[in-house]
């Protein structure tokens, strides 16, 4: 009986310092779906997440990131600085590669507007941190957030995914373009 109510006290308390997030988003050619996990007692996030482009090809990415407020005062800006680990398997260039792309984060919040955030990433890979068919690897996405639930955002954003390969192969546009999605928190 003390091991039960020990094991329900560690999952209480667990459950205090963690948060997790889903995040969907989509457009006509590409999907994107992320997992991320906040532990809140060290301010670390991991993250996992896989983008589909129809005509282009996968990536696929794992990453950690240091999370905390970059201001002080009413209007917040949460950020994260940190990297990834991203595999590319491009369709059209029928190459693949991986690279270690550092890069973080920001999310904006204005004072008195708290349902509305303005958001943005950005995660780059040169040559030195590019490994097989690759030799590059870039990443920026752009978002407008509405906080429709207490736990649940929808955004309208704009994304710029791209892997560079060796021997003259065309770069791979894994995602150009508008998107919406939504952000599922719990």
């Amino acid at each position: 009986m003390r091991t039960i109510v020990c094991l329900i006290g560690a999952v209480v308390l667990c459950a205090q310092v963690m948060a997790d997030e889903i995040d969907l988003s989509l457009n006509s050619d590409a999907l994107r779906l992320q997992y991320v996990h906040e532990m809140k007692s060290t301010g670390l996030n991991f993250d996992g997440g896989w983008l589909y482009h129809s005509d282009n090809g996968d990536v696929l990415h794992a990453g950690v990131h240091l999370v905390d407020l970059a201001s002080s005062g009413a209007n917040t800006i949460k950020a994260g600085l940190g990297g990834r680990i991203v595999y590319t398997d491009g369709d059209i260039s029928k190459q693949s590669g991986v690279a270690v792309p550092i890069g973080g984060f920001a999310r904006y919040t204005p004072r008195g507007l708290d349902r509305l955030s303005v958001s943005g990433s950005l995660y780059f890979a040169p040559d030195i941190l590019a490994m097989g068919d690759m030799d590059k690897y870039e990443e920026y996405t752009l978002r407008a957030s509405y906080n429709v639930l207490r736990q649940a955002d929808l955004y309208i954003g704009a994304r710029y995914v791209r892997g560079g390969y060796k021997n003259g192969v065309p770069d791979a546009r894994f995602d150009t373009g508008m998107h919406i999605g939504m952000s599922l928190r719990f």
